[in-house]
């Protein structure tokens, strides 16, 4: 029997697209993946975000020429995340060429993140899932589905010594850098890892804008981890502390990394308590991170058992590979 096809969308980010287009051939199917931008120069990935209009005629492009690509195949699905940059007119053009093709839509960002093409586009879409909380209540059409985790952050030691009290890797925004440091100054054995996507970009916002003042050159890389580098980090930790973008409600992927590593999470994120498996044992939420939650958070990761078995079984829905079987199983 042959195979059914998946036209397969997305920014690229992190690699994360690779594994949800391995995790699809997995599942049985034959992909085509297609990065969503033109290009994925930092500078160029700003203007998509805030001034798409000025890459009209470069994305009309790139988009005709996946099209001719696809033309002569017929495909079951069309999968796309984010949709920041695809234009209306190929996916117009696609449904035409795909009459009984399934269109399927996730954005693993807060609208109050993406550009108005994200929102503009929804309607062309079958099923339409977002990570975000409260996107999903102001926004009928959604249907919430948080984020994964790939099989690098499995701990199959099962119990594993901790090198690390706490650890951070992330990138560096809002004020993410001053809340780590004011915490993780109150805790031996700590790893705080922060990237920062460019030189000029960091620049820019340390020089023009104002922000990161008290970051020096030598705390920020402009180089990723790799997966299994951060992988091997949360594996090696007692807690990981995760803080998500302000004005995003959505689990990030670290919610289910760590978790799947065997780490206790902290998170800023209170929303986690609506999650069906939200488990205070294992999950730390700070509301409010003032001196006195400090010491708590400190008094209790003194207390953690530094080889905590990880719960990854009971977070099987999220590993990767099951994941996408909610959007193909349709």
């Amino acid at each position: 029997m042959s195979r059914k096809s998946i036209l397969f969308i997305a920014p690229a980010f992190f690699g994360y697209e690779i594994s949800i287009t391995n995790a699809l051939i997995e599942n049985g199917y034959d992909v085509d993946f297609f990065d969503e931008r033109t290009s994925n120069n930092s500078f160029l990935k700003a203007i998509f975000r805030v001034k798409k209009s000025l890459l009209n005629s470069a994305i009309n492009k790139y988009y005709k020429n996946i099209l001719t690509k696809i033309q002569q195949k017929q495909y079951a699905y069309f999968f796309l995340i984010k949709g920041e940059v695809v234009p209306v007119w190929f996916i117009v053009e696609f449904k035409k060429l795909n009459p009984q093709s399934k269109l399927i839509y996730y954005t693993y960002d807060s609208f109050n993140n993406n550009n108005a093409n994200s929102l503009y586009i929804l309607k062309h879409f079958d099923s339409c899932y977002s990570f975000d909380f409260e996107d999903v209540k102001l926004n009928p059409v959604f249907k919430l589905k948080h984020l994964f985790y790939t099989g690098e952050f499995i701990n199959n030691l099962n119990k594993q010594d901790k090198k690390y009290s706490i650890s951070f890797v992330g990138t560096l925004h809002s004020s993410r850098y001053k809340t780590i440091k004011h915490l993780f100054n109150n805790i031996d054995k700590t790893f705080a890892f922060f990237y920062s996507p460019a030189k000029w970009f960091f620049l820019l916002e340390k020089i023009i804008k104002g922000k990161h003042a008290n970051v020096k050159w030598h705390e920020v890389s402009f180089e990723k981890l790799s997966r299994q580098q951060v992988a091997e980090i949360f594996k090696s930790s007692k807690s990981v502390l995760d803080i998500q973008r302000s004005g995003q409600t959505g689990l990030t992927m670290r919610t289910f990394e760590v978790l799947a590593a065997g780490a206790t999470l902290i998170t800023t994120n209170t929303h986690i308590k609506e999650a069906a498996f939200y488990d205070p044992a294992y999950i730390m939420v700070l509301d409010d991170l003032n001196d006195t939650e400090i010491i708590g958070i400190k008094e209790r990761i003194d207390k953690l058992d530094a080889k905590m078995e990880p719960i990854f079984n009971e977070l099987n829905e999220f590993y990767i590979n099951n994941w996408v079987k909610e959007f193909i199983n349709q």
